[in-house]
């Protein structure tokens, strides 16, 4: 066991289809930008040949401590990097292989994550109000962002991040609480969402809240649209790129830039001759979301709100 790391306990999510709708080349090389505890990774290596390259990133250091134990014995493995996704273009430099049979992104939040008192991702375990997926990283906690913010910008993030209903009432009764003491830990947080919603709503407002945090925080939306189109500069002719996500504000972003690098000329219709020079970039492979099946989402309930989509880069 590497030093500093413990087994771990999350399922990955959707791995047949993920091994089915990646793999084209099984000699060739591919990146998982979300490494994780490695469970997709070790999934793909099995699909893959012996020459095969495999690569992973990670931005949160123990996922990468979990994920270098967990694929030791994998021999296409080769690196497991410790970078954000967003940092793709810089990495692929660094490890030597700029471009991809395929690449992986799962935005979802990891079961160790959550489990992990200390890392204040779940409103159901109490422990400092933190949420960075790279505590190293330098950037906010949760903490300073709700002690801090005006009542204005913390509306904005609950209702754009979290798709909060009533977002400027419970922003107000956050500052209002702030005024009486710093709310530092993640009990403190839950106690006043509870405090300011009906029973029956509870969980599922907290789960909200805590989610726009956690994206505001590690600035998850902003890293997507950044990265999206690096994925496909960095993906080999017929190479292709597989995303996961957890919540319908990523699904659309994925969804829209799918359909966006699909499309072809977007001249005015009378224009007799195409002025824009606009070529479809992607086939997109999945024309609907592909969802878990009933059996998977009995097994894992977490599972439950993936969707996987997936397209393949053209020929330029």
């Amino acid at each position: 066991m590497t030093p500093g790391a413990s087994a771990s306990s999350h399922q990955p999510v959707l791995v047949a289809e993920v091994v089915e709708l990646l793999i084209g080349d099984p000699e060739g090389a591919y990146i998982d930008l979300t490494a994780g505890g490695g469970g997709h990774m070790k999934a793909l290596a099995k699909g893959l040949g012996r020459v095969a390259r495999l690569y992973g990133l990670d931005k949160d250091p123990e996922a990468v401590k979990r994920a270098r134990q967990h694929l030791a014995d994998c021999g296409q493995v080769k690196q497991v990097v410790h970078a954000a996704y967003g940092d793709l273009k810089t990495v692929a430099g660094r490890i030597g292989e700029t471009s991809y049979d395929g690449i992986l992104i799962d935005l979802g939040l990891s079961s160790d994550q959550l489990a992990d008192a200390k890392r204040g991702f779940s409103f159901s375990i109490d422990g400092p109000l933190d949420m960075r997926f790279d505590p190293g990283s330098g950037r906010p906690t949760a903490a300073e962002l709700i002690n801090s913010l005006s009542k204005n910008e913390l509306t904005a993030i609950l209702r754009d991040f979290g798709e909060v209903k009533q977002a400027a009432r419970l922003a107000g009764a956050i500052v209002r609480e702030r005024q009486k003491r710093m709310l530092t830990t993640t009990r403190d947080l839950a106690a006043v969402v509870k405090d300011h919603s009906p029973p029956p709503h509870r969980i599922k407002l907290s789960a909200r809240v805590f989610q726009s945090l956690r994206i505001a925080v590690n600035a998850e939306l902003a890293e997507l649209t950044q990265v999206l189109p690096d994925t496909l500069s960095c993906l080999k002719p017929g190479g292709r790129l597989a995303v996961i996500s957890y919540h319908s504000l990523e699904d659309r972003m994925v969804k829209r830039f799918f359909q966006e690098a699909a499309t072809g000329c977007i001249c005015p219709p009378k224009l007799p001759v195409c002025a824009c020079d606009k070529k479809p970039q992607v086939d997109i492979i999945t024309r609907r979301s592909v969802t878990p099946s009933e059996n998977e989402k009995a097994a894992n309930p977490r599972s439950r709100s993936a969707r996987l989509r997936v397209a393949q880069r053209l020929a330029s």
